[in-house]
C-alpha cells in the first residue's frame, strides 16, 4: 500500500478548541503504519462530544502548496482521499512524474468554483492533452471530500461522495511518484489507501475488544437493495448492520444460538444509491458506536461479548473500496 506522509498543524486557540482538546480521549487522530505506508483517519470515540467540537478538531490544516512523494507505485483499486475547505475560486490536484510539474502530469484535476467545473487533463512532453470536464458541486466556504480511485484503465472521481466521472489513463500508473495540491483551499487530510475486495468479503478477527475500530468505505451497486456488515462469533452474529435502500431503514440485530433478537430500526437513513459512504464502528465497553460519513448514527448494545467476535463478513449490493481494522 502506498501513502503520503501527513503532517497536521492545529492553530486553534479559542475556548471551544480548548474544550475539544480536553476531550482528546474522546476524539482521536489515529495514525496507522503498515509496512512503508502511513495515513491518518479521524475516529470519533464518544457519542457525547458535540458535532461542533468534532468539526473543530477536523479543521487541522496541512500546508498548501502540499507536495508529497509516493513510497511505492500506485496499485489499481487504491484511492486518493483529500478533505478540506474551499476558500477561493480554484485549486488543483496533480499526480506528477517528479517534483516539478514540467516533468509530466499523469492526471491534473483543476477544481474551478467560478465555472462550477472540474477540468481534467494530462501534461506530457511539454504540452497539454485534450481537456475533460465534469460538473462540480464544490462551493467557496464549504468543506470538500474528493476521492480519485485508480483502475487499470482509468481514474474514477468522486466529489462529496458522489461519482462525477471517469478519466482514461494517458500515462501508466507506474509513472506517478508525487502528489501536488495547490491553490485556494484549506487541506485537512490526505490519504492513499484501498484495494479491490472480493464479494462476499470475509476475514478473521481476533476479537473486537473495547477500543478497537473498524472502518468500511464503499459505494452502493447499481440498483442496490441492501447490504450486510456482520461481526460474527462462530455461528452467531454478534452485530448485524443492514442498510435497506427500498425501505430507507438501517436494520440492526444479533443472532444468538440460531435465533434473531429484536430488530432496531430507529434513526434516519444516511445512505444514497448514488454516493459512496464511510462507516466507522467503534467498540466500547457497553456498545458498538456507529458513525456514517463522519456523523454519529447509532449505538448497538452488546448482546454477545465483543471479545468473542472472530470474523467479519460483508455481502450484498455494494462495491468495497476500503476496509481497515485497528
Amino acid at each position: 500500500m502506498d501513502l503520503f506522509n501527513v503532517e497536521e498543524h492545529d492553530d486553534s486557540s479559542d475556548d471551544e478548541d480548548k474544550v475539544a482538546a480536553i476531550q482528546l480521549a474522546k476524539v482521536v487522530v489515529v495514525q496507522f503504519i503498515e509496512k512503508r505506508s502511513q495515513f491518518t483517519l479521524l475516529h470519533f470515540l464518544d457519542v457525547h462530544i458535540s458535532s461542533k467540537h468534532i468539526h473543530k478538531i477536523m479543521e487541522r490544516q496541512l500546508k498548501v502548496p502540499y507536495l508529497a512523494k509516493l513510497e511505492n507505485a500506485i496499485q489499481p483499486g487504491q484511492s486518493l482521499i483529500a478533505r478540506g475547505l474551499v476558500t477561493g475560486d480554484r485549486f488543483d490536484i496533480n499526480f506528477q512524474q517528479g517534483v516539478h510539474e514540467h516533468n509530466g502530469i499523469a492526471l491534473h484535476v483543476s477544481c474551478r468554483q467560478h465555472e462550477k467545473m472540474f477540468v481534467l487533463n494530462t501534461f506530457d512532453e511539454g504540452s497539454w492533452k485534450k481537456e475533460t470536464r465534469f460538473k462540480s458541486p464544490l462551493k467557496v466556504g464549504e468543506p470538500f471530500d474528493l476521492r480519485i480511485r485508480a483502475h487499470d484503465d482509468r481514474f474514477e472521481m468522486f466529489a462529496n461522495h458522489k461519482h462525477v466521472g471517469d478519466y482514461k489513463h494517458m500515462q501508466p500508473l507506474t509513472s506517478i511518484n508525487h502528489l501536488l495540491i495547490t491553490g485556494t483551499c484549506e487541506l485537512h487530510s490526505v490519504l492513499w489507501e484501498g484495494n479491490y475486495y472480493p464479494k462476499p468479503y470475509e476475514c478473521r478477527m481476533d476479537g473486537f475488544k473495547p477500543g478497537r475500530r473498524l472502518f468500511v468505505s464503499g459505494v452502493p451497486a447499481d440498483g442496490a437493495k441492501k447490504f450486510n456488515i456482520n461481526l460474527c462469533s462462530g455461528p452467531d452474529i454478534a452485530f448485524h448492520f443492514n442498510p435497506r435502500f427500498n425501505e430507507k431503514k438501517v436494520v440492526r440485530n444479533a443472532m444468538v444460538n440460531g435465533s434473531w433478537g429484536n430488530e432496531e430500526r430507529n434513526g434516519d437513513f444516511p445512505f444514497d444509491k448514488k454516493k459512496n459512504f464511510d462507516i466507522l464502528f467503534v467498540c466500547e465497553a457497553q456498545a458498538i458506536q456507529v458513525y456514517v460519513n463522519n456523523m454519529e448514527f447509532t449505538n448497538f448494545v452488546h448482546r454477545v461479548a465483543p471479545e468473542k467476535i472472530d470474523s467479519l463478513k460483508i455481502e450484498g449490493d455494494l462495491e468495497l473500496q476500503l476496509i481497515h481494522l485497528e
